[in-house]
């Protein structure tokens, strides 16, 4: 008997156990209480995205905070960036601060390219996704060099200029991107024109086939073009010396900074003599 009785002592104070613990969960519930094992972590949630927004932010100490982040998560925040990019309702500042991202993370983005050229294509996003391909390594160019056909002269321009960029960040082979910006002096936008002058400028490569082209852009009919080409001649001292006619006809031409360069380019050429 005793044993029956203390069976069923027993039985009753785990039941008793049991009720407690379901009038605790009710009690919660009631109350709004979640368990501490089942609480979402809130904080984590807001620290997954803030920095998107710290990117973006107008104060340089949010900026600093968010690139910081980045850099901290490295490769964690590509799933993050990716799925910002692949979210056409995200938030627009939201898709430009991961593209920041990816420029942030340059070449440990790099899975993140597909999603980055995508962008390209978005006219009020490609001159932030080329900023941020001219970051990414090799693997970028073939995605600039896709967008160097669009019909879009401010998608063309951002990409080549990410393109002059990427040839020393990558690095790149001289033969890999030289027929791109030689290409884009014949462009019909005046921009593209510009952006091809200063990088040729920049390089100062192959000046058999570069200064022909800078000399015509002397006479173009933009004067940033005009200033570009003349100080990307400069850039090539005594190998642009068949340009010295036409640097000397445009030291002439009426606008004051297009006179200055030309000059500029004619001391670069001949040494001051």
């Amino acid at each position: 008997m005793r044993t029956i009785d203390g069976v069923a002592k027993f039985i009753g104070y785990m039941a008793l156990l049991a009720a407690i613990a379901v009038g605790i969960m009710w009690y919660s519930l009631r109350a709004g209480i979640v368990p501490a094992s089942v609480t979402p972590n809130r904080n984590a949630v807001a620290e997954d995205t803030s920095w998107l927004s710290d990117l973006y932010s107008q104060n340089p100490r949010d900026t600093a905070k968010g690139t910081a982040t980045v850099e901290r998560l490295g490769v964690r925040a590509l799933p993050r960036i990716q799925a910002t990019l692949r979210d056409p309702k995200a938030e627009r500042n939201h898709r430009r601060a991961a593209l920041r991202a990816c420029a942030i993370l340059a070449v440990t983005a790099e899975p993140a390219i597909p999603d980055v050229a995508a962008a390209l294509a978005e006219r009020d996003l490609a001159a932030d996704a080329a900023v941020a391909l001219s970051f990414m390594g090799p693997r970028a160019l073939p995605p600039l060099q896709e967008a160097l056909s669009s019909d879009d002269a401010m998608v063309r321009r951002e990409a080549l200029r990410s393109i002059g960029k990427l040839r020393f960040r990558a690095p790149l082979a001289s033969n890999d991107v030289m027929p791109l910006v030689l290409d884009g002096m014949t462009d019909s936008d005046t921009g593209v024109r510009a952006v091809a002058a200063t990088y040729l400028g920049i390089m100062h490569e192959e000046p058999e086939e570069s200064v022909p082209l800078l000399t015509q852009g002397l006479e173009d009919p933009d004067p940033a073009v005009r200033r570009a080409s003349a100080t990307a001649l400069g850039s090539f001292g005594a190998g642009a010396a068949s340009a010295l006619p036409a640097l000397k006809k445009a030291a002439a031409d009426q606008d004051p900074d297009m006179a200055r360069e030309a000059g500029r380019a004619i001391v670069a050429i001949t040494g001051g003599t």
